[in-house]
């Protein structure tokens, strides 16, 4: 699936931490997190004049600058955290008093390709499996857990307001093997700028947004998504399949923006299209 991506920058995170050799990881001062959020720009979760669904997936990647610190990389344990969230705020909607649409978890199969299930046979939504290491019920090999688990991500859909996501937080610490071998997100940092990290970017997260659908009218929407109180830990130490990550360090608030026309403002459109058409015969 073809993706656009929207935002991108995610600055070295704040304060520097204490490090020691105890702790074996880097000071925040030296972790260089990329984190973007991508709107689908194909397939049927695309936002246009028809678009009823939006998909929506959070990718990372996290490199540690060269220094004295004694740490190794393998990767991202989670990105989000408990007070994580990411609000739509659709203005049109807003100003009429009324829902700005609503919110809830994506299938990770839309992205991956992979037609996995949870525990309890639904297709894994939310967290990708590389990041439900600490879910709830463990079985079997790849710990896939539910995706009910408070740990996945909560939407909050408000009668009236802008829906949110939040309570973020699943990770790999806790089973480093689980959904896939390996470290997830690695890259290698030469400076602070995330856009030069080289290694590859992973998906995360991944939601769904539907817009409020009963207009009338010729107005086009922009629905504006903020993203914020975002923290990220990486794994710093391997024993066997767990692995130990380091504290959480916090990361930029993002902000991206994507327009959803009324089914009045989609009718005028084609009809632009079909006088610009007969102009040019």
């Amino acid at each position: 699936m073809t993706k656009t991506v929207v935002r991108s920058i995610v600055a070295v995170a704040g304060a520097t931490l204490t490090v020691s050799a105890a702790l074996a990881q880097a000071p925040s001062s030296a972790q260089v997190w990329d984190v973007r959020f991508v709107v689908d720009s194909s397939g049927p979760y695309v936002p246009g004049p028809s678009a009823t669904q939006i998909g929506i997936t959070m990718y990372a990647r996290v490199g540690i600058l060269p220094g004295t610190w004694n740490t190794s990389n393998f990767g991202i344990s989670r990105i989000g955290g408990s007070t994580f969230r990411i609000t739509a705020n659709d203005a049109l909607s807003a100003g009429l008093g009324v829902s700005q649409g609503a919110f809830s978890l994506g299938n990770t199969t839309d992205v991956d390709g992979l037609n996995q299930s949870d525990t309890n046979g639904n297709a894994l939504a939310g967290h990708f499996a590389a990041f439900r290491g600490s879910f709830a019920p463990q079985v079997g090999p790849n710990y896939l857990g539910s995706n009910g688990d408070p740990a996945n991500g909560q939407p909050n859909n408000p009668a009236t307001g802008s829906p949110f996501v939040t309570n973020v937080i699943g990770s790999r610490a806790l089973n480093f093997g689980a959904g896939g071998i390996g470290p997830q997100g690695v890259a290698s940092a030469s400076d602070s700028n995330p856009a030069n990290l080289v290694g590859d970017l992973v998906p995360v997260y991944r939601v769904y947004y539907f817009p409020r659908a009963d207009f009338t009218g010729d107005a086009v929407r922009e629905v504006v998504v903020n993203v914020t109180n975002m923290s990220a830990r990486y794994i710093h130490t391997v024993n066997g399949s767990f692995g130990t990550a380091a504290a959480a360090v916090n990361l930029p608030a993002q902000t991206f923006r994507f327009q959803i026309p009324t089914p009045g403002a989609a009718a005028l459109m084609g009809l632009g299209a079909l006088a610009t058409l007969r102009r040019r015969r």
